[in-house]
């Protein structure tokens, strides 16, 4: 599995060349990157400045109806 759904963040670690410019821009601190991943922590609260800022279109922040 290539996509990796998370609580609300979809991250592809095929795009991802994990520069963690996703983690440094997150508000709430709710992103984290562990273990050659992106890892979504508790506390999300859907802002975009991941999916905005991720130079490889590597994360996909889910809509709350989608879910």
């Amino acid at each position: 599995m290539y996509m990796k759904p998370r609580l609300n963040v979809i991250w592809n670690e095929i795009y991802c060349k994990r520069c963690i410019i996703c983690v440094e821009v997150c508000p709430v601190q709710a992103l984290a990157f562990e273990r050659d991943e992106i890892v979504e922590r508790p506390g999300c609260i859907r802002c975009y400045q991941c999916e905005r800022y991720c130079p490889d279109i590597a994360i996909e922040v889910m809509d709350e109806e989608k879910r």
